[in-house]
């Protein structure tokens, strides 16, 4: 599904945050990317979204490169990612917060406002729709992040360390959500310091350290 090719990615200031990353992804694969904070997750997985392009290597996607066979915002219809740090616009509500991404595919609203109910309500936010962003917690702002990634059913989900202002009840049902749309057929790619062993399969991890591949396993 995602193979990624000798990726290196070097910014204008001379930061070298990946360096010859080599990585199969299958299609409903569950995988776990750890490594300590600065050690190029968040790069690896705004690299995936096209947010950032590498400056060697290559990433392809069942078998050919992204952007030769989708246009960016098709791309990112197919791929949503949940951001560390939320990337809501704060002076609008929940509920706008949320549809953005399927308001911008003219769906008509009695369709939208249905989806949405399920998704707040998967991720106990349903009394926070019409509330603006700035009156959330960060836990609250970090669960309407995912919900926006999660509302156009992507075949690929991007997680930016999803469970860490989350308090242990909240995050179990998070996680619980998340892992039902593993079980139905979306790929995961959560990058994480934390790892939860769903059930008896096995996990599929990989370390980073200093922009380097140093750990690929199954555990």
């Amino acid at each position: 599904m995602i193979e990624i090719r000798e990726a290196v990615k070097t910014f204008e200031n001379g930061v070298t945050a990946l360096s010859k990353i080599n990585l199969h992804i299958e299609a409903g694969d569950f995988l776990y990317m750890t490594g300590e904070s600065g050690a190029g997750k968040t790069t690896l997985l705004k690299l995936i979204h096209c947010d950032e392009f590498l400056t060697e290597g290559e990433i392809l996607y069942n078998g050919a490169p992204i952007l030769a066979q989708f246009p960016l915002h098709i791309w990112r219809r197919k791929v949503g990612f949940a951001y560390q740090d939320c990337m809501l616009m704060e002076n609008r509500t929940v509920f706008e917060n949320i549809t953005l991404p399927i308001q911008i595919r003219g769906e008509n609203f009695s369709k939208m406002n249905s989806r949405v109910k399920t998704v707040l309500h998967a991720l106990q936010l349903q009394d926070k729709a019409n509330k603006r962003v700035n009156e959330l917690s960060g836990g609250e702002k970090q669960r309407v992040s995912m919900a926006r990634a999660l509302i156009g059913k992507p075949d690929i989900l991007l997680l930016d360390e999803p469970l860490g202002n989350l308090d242990k009840d909240t995050a179990a049902i998070v996680f619980k959500y998340i892992t039902a749309m593993n079980e139905e057929g979306t790929t995961i790619i959560m990058a994480t310091h934390y790892v939860v062993r769903v059930d008896s399969r096995p996990l599929k991890m990989i370390k980073l350290r200093h922009g380097r591949l140093v750990e690929k396993e199954y555990v």
